[in-house]
C-alpha cells in the first residue's frame, strides 16, 4: 500500500523540519503520545542517520510502539524507516519518506508513506480496511504538527 500526504504550513521550511524532527518535542503536539526512548544511545540531542527510537502512543485504548530508524536526512528530506516486526504491529514494513519545499510564505511538507505486509488475500483485505484509517490518522498527525508550528511563532 502506498500514499502520499500534503500539508502546507505558515512556517519557513527550517522551522518546519525542526519541529518535525524534535524527539524531546513530540508530546507536545503528537496525538496519543505516551513515551519515546532513544535506542542509539545518543540521549537527547540531533538525529543522524542510523538514530533509532521506539515510540509509544495509545491508540484505540491501548498503548503501542514502534521502532522508528533514520534512513536519510538533509535539510528539505527525510526518510523514516519501522521495522514492524520489532513492535506492537508485530509484522511488515513502513517508509515514511518527508519532503519540504517553499510554498508561497511557507512550506509544503510532502510524505510518501509505503507499507508493506506481505502478499496474500488476507493482507490485502486487511490492508484494504486498514488503510483508509491509518491515512487519516497521519493527516491527524500533520494537522497537530502543524498547529504546534503555527503557534509557536
Amino acid at each position: 500500500m502506498e500514499f502520499t500526504d500534503v500539508i502546507d504550513l505558515d512556517a519557513p521550511p527550517e522551522r518546519v523540519r525542526a519541529a518535525a524532527l524534535d524527539l524531546e518535542a513530540f508530546g507536545r503536539w503528537m496525538p496519543g503520545f505516551v513515551r519515546l526512548e532513544r535506542l542509539d544511545g545518543e540521549g537527547p540531542g540531533p538525529l543522524r542517520i542510523g538514530s533509532r527510537w521506539r515510540e509509544t502512543r495509545k491508540m484505540y485504548g491501548r498503548e503501542a510502539s514502534e521502532v522508528f530508524e533514520v534512513r536519510a536526512l538533509a535539510d528539505d528530506h527525510w526518510a523514516l524507516y519501522v521495522d514492524g516486526r520489532q513492535g506492537t504491529t508485530g509484522k511488515g514494513e513502513f517508509h515514511f519518506e518527508y519532503r519540504l519545499a517553499p510554498e508561497g510564505h511557507g512550506t509544503r511538507l510532502t510524505l510518501h508513506a509505503r507499507i508493506d505486509m506481505g502478499s496474500g488475500l488476507f493482507v490485502r483485505l486487511m490492508l484494504k480496511l486498514m488503510g483508509g484509517t491509518f491515512r487519516k490518522a497521519v493527516a491527524k498527525d500533520h494537522a497537530c504538527l502543524k498547529a504546534f508550528i503555527e503557534a509557536s511563532r
